[in-house]
């Protein structure tokens, strides 16, 4: 428990507030479980590091990768009693879907721990709902997307615009700074490299292989050995086919 507190830790240290995604103000923080699903790279991560540093102290909080090692020792369900047993109460949980059973611990710790409050994000490649045990009655579920144009510009250039319906862009009751930027080469900008937000570490396309590499090595192949035990008709002529084109 101590090594996984200090690794929180370090990854603590090397996570900012300065731009937080638009999900973060939608989530209900006061619900006991909370599911926030997406595919990579669009900040699931950042965001659940970002809520802990804003708002909750590191002594009841903790943050796990669901494929760390020490989960080849013990199991998601016997650490999340353990820390509650030491004065837990929040749970975070990253990646859950490279966890074998995730589900049915989950549904353990929500039945038998109603003081402890789980978050925990999934590839959005899952069904999450089907993954071994019924959490549609008991989680509250979140779909992050990409970057929004309005939020790469704040990102970006660091600008921030206000939220607009598709009402006020008909009825052009829009704000914009013309002066400071011009909409359609920003937009052009956004368009080759801006849905991800780790454009901002250049390389993008190189990234961006890299988030399509770990979706068909290894999101996908684990999607698979867990479709065996799931009746998903889309799942099995998607495989079929697979076999048919090997």
């Amino acid at each position: 428990m101590d090594t996984l507190k200090a690794q929180m830790r370090a990854m603590q240290e090397r996570t900012d507030t300065d731009f937080v995604r638009y999900l973060h103000g939608k989530i209900d923080w006061s619900q006991q479980l909370v599911a926030i699903v997406g595919v990579r790279g669009v900040g699931k991560t950042t965001m659940l590091l970002q809520h802990i540093l804003m708002y909750y102290s590191p002594d009841d909080t903790l943050f796990v990768y669901a494929d760390n090692i020490y989960f080849t020792m013990h199991t998601i369900f016997d650490m999340a009693v353990a820390f509650y047993q030491n004065g837990g109460r929040h749970l975070y949980i990253d990646e859950i879907h490279k966890y074998p059973g995730w589900s049915r611990e989950i549904k353990n710790i929500y039945d038998t721990l109603p003081g402890l409050q789980v978050v925990y994000t999934g590839s959005s490649i899952l069904d999450l709902e089907k993954g071994g045990a019924d959490l549609s009655r008991r989680r509250l579920q979140y779909y992050m997307h990409g970057l929004s144009l309005r939020e790469y510009i704040q990102m970006k250039h660091n600008i921030q615009i206000p939220v607009h319906t598709l009402s006020d862009l008909l009825a052009q009751k829009i704000t914009f700074p013309y002066s400071q930027l011009q909409p359609l080469p920003v937009w052009k900008e956004y368009v080759r490299t801006g849905y991800y937000p780790f454009f901002a570490k250049g390389h993008y396309l190189q990234l961006l292989d890299n988030v399509v590499l770990q979706t068909l090595e290894n999101d996908i192949p684990i999607f698979h050995s867990q479709a065996r035990s799931i009746h998903c008709p889309a799942l099995a002529v998607f495989f079929a086919f697979r076999r048919l084109s090997d």
